[in-house]
Formats: C-alpha cells, structure tokens, sequence
C-alpha cells in the first residue's frame, strides 16, 4: 500500500523541484529498505517507535523547505495533476491556508473530504435538538469549508509559521480538524478543490487496530474540546458523550449480544468497542491504552521523542 500510494505521489511531482518525506513510525516490517530501494529520491526519516501522526507529519515539516507542504496518508493515492491544481488554488486564493481534493474510494464513488467541526457557536453538538449538519461528499466547485479529511491535504508553509504546526498533543485523529481550526482563527481559508482526485482506502491502516483506535478517536475528541472550547462547554460536551456512552450505546450494544447468543461478528466486535472504551473511561483514561507502540513520554503535554535521523540535513 505505501509503495503504490508513493508511486503515485512520484507520478505527480516534479521530482526537479519536490522533497518527498517518508516518516516510518517504528514499522516492523522492511517497508523503510523497500522504499529506499524503490525511490532512492525519498527522504526517510526513521523513529524507534509509533510517534504518533501529529508528531511524525511535523518532524517532516520542520525539515521541509517547500513553499507548500503536503500530508498524506499512505493509503491515499494522488491523480497525476492533483499537486498542479492544489498549487493553482494558493496561487489564486492568498488566504488559503489548506487545500484537500475529492477523495474517492476504490469503487470511484465520492467519500466526505470535509467535516463540520463542533467549534462554531451556532452549530450545536449535543444531538439532542437537532441533527448537525454533515458536509456532502460530492462538492461541486472550489468551496470553503471549516474542515478538511487529514488523508490528503496541501498546506500553505507561510500559514504553517503564522498558526503552528500540528498540535502534538493529538496521537491520532482529530488533529487536522484542530489545525483547521486554528488557521481559520489566524484568518486563514480552508478549501476543497474537488477537480484534485485522491482514491483514498479509508481506514486502512488501523483496520486491524480497530479496539485501540477507537480508544484514541475518544481521547482525541475529549483533547479536542478542552483545547477550542470554553471550558464550560468543554466539560458540557465531554460529560454527555461520556454518559451516553455509559447509559446509551454500551447496554444498547450489549442487548444486541445478548439476542444474537454472541454469534454476529459485526455485532459482537462493535460491543467490544464501546466496552473498550468505557473501560478506558473507568479506569481512569490510562495515557498507555491505544494503539500499540507509542514511543516513551508520547503523551498529551509531554515532549515529542527524538527520531534517530533528527540531526540528520536533508
């Protein structure tokens, strides 16, 4: 998978003019000497261990010298003239902070490459009066949205110095949609160029990792409201999606085992989610629970673990 999303990504650089970076998050596998052996161009940059997606896409930024930086995911695969058409957008729209394409899944059938986030006033997020809006999965034109899907998406370097990197406090998801945010306070623009293709896997990486994931899909959202809300409605939003949880979706989930003797796959993996994670809730939120790996101190306000290549020049 990395190497056929690096093969299309090479098809559609100028390899005269473009770094390309491969962060390895401690992969046991010899997929670092398959890359080097395939595209001797590429820039690896190796960690011991899983540092995380917010502190892994940084260290390739901080050594990136393009004008524009772009993120993606190793199971995203880049039309050829998508680079060209998310270069156009910054070219034209000088506020443009972030630009993602229309992902698309294997099928060819169009999937969500925005999100509405949770950190405008008017757009409640309890599901209690109404359902928010969701963003569509076909956008029609260059549109502005407040967040864009993290598998793929170009990122202005100018923007980068004005609003941060991303945060490193985020392991795993919700960190694009935090950094959209704060580029969106700084001023900035976040658009969709829909005529970029990007035939995006979804999930790929973590489907075997699914119980772990989940853990850190609800850390990172509770991260996420402490650190763009006020902390009333922070604590607001974090107590109903924790009791919801307990009072809703886990007896729900366990009634659907119960009918079913345990003998639905589907059903009975899905339960051993919400009991992972309502575990995770009773014990204290344990910073170890997750995904496997993480390097040592890869924690919520710790310092991010050095890579093996830090001192290295490329």
């Amino acid at each position: 998978m990395l190497l056929k999303a690096l093969a299309a990504l090479h098809a559609a650089c100028d390899i005269e003019r473009d770094e390309i970076f491969v962060v390895d998050n401690g992969s046991t596998d010899d997929s670092p000497e398959q890359v080097a052996a395939a595209f001797p161009p590429v820039h690896l940059i190796r960690n011991p261990c899983n540092n995380g997606f917010a502190r892994a896409c940084n260290q390739a930024i901080t050594v990136a010298s393009g004008e524009f930086v772009l993120l993606l995911n190793n199971d995203a695969f880049l039309a050829p003239d998508a680079i060209e058409r998310f270069e156009a957008v910054f070219r034209t729209q000088p506020r443009a902070a972030v630009v993602a394409g229309q992902l698309f899944g294997t099928d060819g059938q169009p999937q969500h490459s925005a999100v509405h986030t949770t950190v405008v006033p008017d757009r409640p997020d309890f599901g209690l009066l109404r359902r928010r809006p969701r963003a569509s999965q076909q956008i029609d034109g260059l549109t502005e949205v407040e967040s864009v899907i993290g598998a793929c998406m170009a990122v202005r370097a100018a923007a980068i110095r004005d609003a941060g990197s991303l945060d490193n406090d985020f392991f795993f998801y919700f960190e694009e949609i935090e950094w959209c945010h704060r580029m969106r306070v700084h001023g900035w623009k976040i658009l969709v160029e829909p005529a970029a293709h990007i035939t995006h896997l979804k999930g790929a990486s973590t489907r075997t990792l699914r119980v772990g994931a989940q853990i850190e899909a609800l850390r990172s959202r509770l991260i996420f409201y402490r650190k763009t809300m006020s902390p009333m409605r922070a604590f607001g939003l974090s107590a109903y999606r924790v009791l919801r949880l307990l009072l809703i979706s886990f007896p729900a989930q366990l009634c659907l085992v119960i009918l079913t003797l345990g003998l639905a796959r589907r059903i009975r993996e899905r339960f051993i989610v919400y009991a992972a994670r309502l575990a995770w809730l009773l014990c204290g939120r344990p910073e170890r629970w997750g995904l496997p790996d993480k390097c040592p101190g890869n924690y919520p306000g710790q310092p991010m673990a050095p890579s093996p290549d830090k001192k290295r020049k490329l």
